[in-house]
Order: C-alpha cells, then structure tokens, then sequence
C-alpha cells in the first residue's frame, strides 16, 4: 500500500470517525461524501445522500445558495438552518461550512459540520427578509436610502432617482459567486414603491 493511499485511507476513517454529522460537496452544493452521523440525522442512506445537492433537503434554499456563497467568500461560516429529515420531520441544525482549497489555492469543494441539532422547526434565518440575507454574505453591508445615496453624491433625490431609472447608477457591486434570487429583487422593488409612496405622500 502507497502512502497516498495510506493517507487517502487516514482521511476517510476521520471523516467517518467525526463525533458529528459531517458532508463533504461541491462548491454547487452536490454531495458527494456524508459520515454515518449525516446519515442518521437525515434519516437517508449514503447511497441516497451522495449526489444530491444540499438544496434538497433544506427548508429555504435560496439560505444555504447564501450561506454556500459565503463560505466560499471567507472560508469559514457558521449558521443556523432548518433540514427536512426522509420522515418529513425539521429539524433546527447549527451548521459550520469550511472551505477546502487544492495546492494552487484554487477552491475545491466544501466540508459542512451538524455542530447541533434539536426537533425545534424554528428557523431565525428565515425570520429575516431576503434583503438581510443577501447583505449578511457582505461584511459591513447594508441598504442606502434615496436620500442618503443623495448626500454621499451631493446631487438631488430627484437626480438619484433618474440615475436609477436610467440605469446610470450601480448601486451594489456583489463578489462573484454571490446569487441573488428572484425574491429578492421584488423585494427590492416593493421596498421602493413603498418608500416612493411614502415621500409623495
């Protein structure tokens, strides 16, 4: 036996030997190893499990499309998510995503750890709108008002708004990787038509 395949053979007895639900996939969320942990929490068999994607089996997945996104941002991410067990059951999962680079620094793929996991079908994440999930994979983020977009560029709120409208002003430059789903946008536009009946009022 080569030493590669020693410590091929090393990495997958660790894997398997995690005190915890423990799957490895790819960067599109596809699975292609889980432990017997992640077996048992999910009530699915390995055969079942790998070649899925994650999406699959969560309650809300345009959350983990964010949380995927942000892993692969900054490296690490830990965050609360709701999994659907073969059962039908939810289950509240504490998940913790680590970012696995090969040689060159090029990202490979994703290892995700269960580090709790209760009955509770409560999910803070998805208390939140998509606006907040989407600006919490950006540190330091947060939505500008027309008025305050004004005084930064110390022009009108009637030039913002024509900047807008023209699609002469970039609001938001996202990393790549970064998806916003569709709900997100009309939240943005019902955010706005709001706002806009507000200041005509």
């Amino acid at each position: 036996m080569t030493s590669s395949d020693l410590t091929a053979e090393f990495l997958l007895g660790f894997l398997e030997s995690y005190p915890a639900a423990l799957s490895v996939f790819e960067l599109d969320g596809t699975m292609v190893y889980v432990n017997e942990h992640g077996c048992d929490l999910l009530k699915k068999s390995k055969a079942e499990l790998e070649g899925m994607h994650v999406q699959d089996f969560v309650a809300d997945p345009a959350f983990i499309e964010g949380f995927i996104a942000r892993i692969i941002l900054k490296g690490y991410v830990e965050g609360q998510v709701n999994m659907t067990q073969s059962d039908g059951n939810s289950i509240s999962v504490r998940l913790a995503g680590v970012l696995v680079r090969d040689s060159n620094g090029r990202p490979m793929g994703i290892v995700g750890m269960a580090l709790g996991a209760n009955a509770v079908p409560e999910q803070i994440d998805e208390m939140e709108s998509p606006i907040q999930r989407i600006l919490g994979q950006l540190p330091d983020a947060r939505m500008l008002t027309v008025e305050e977009v004004a005084d930064e560029l110390r022009v009108s709120k009637e030039t913002v708004r024509r900047w807008v409208r023209n699609g002469q002003l970039p609001c938001i430059k996202l990393p790549r990787g970064i998806r916003i789903p569709s709900e997100v946008i009309k939240d943005l536009i019902r955010a706005n038509l709001q706002q806009e009946a507000t200041i005509t009022q």
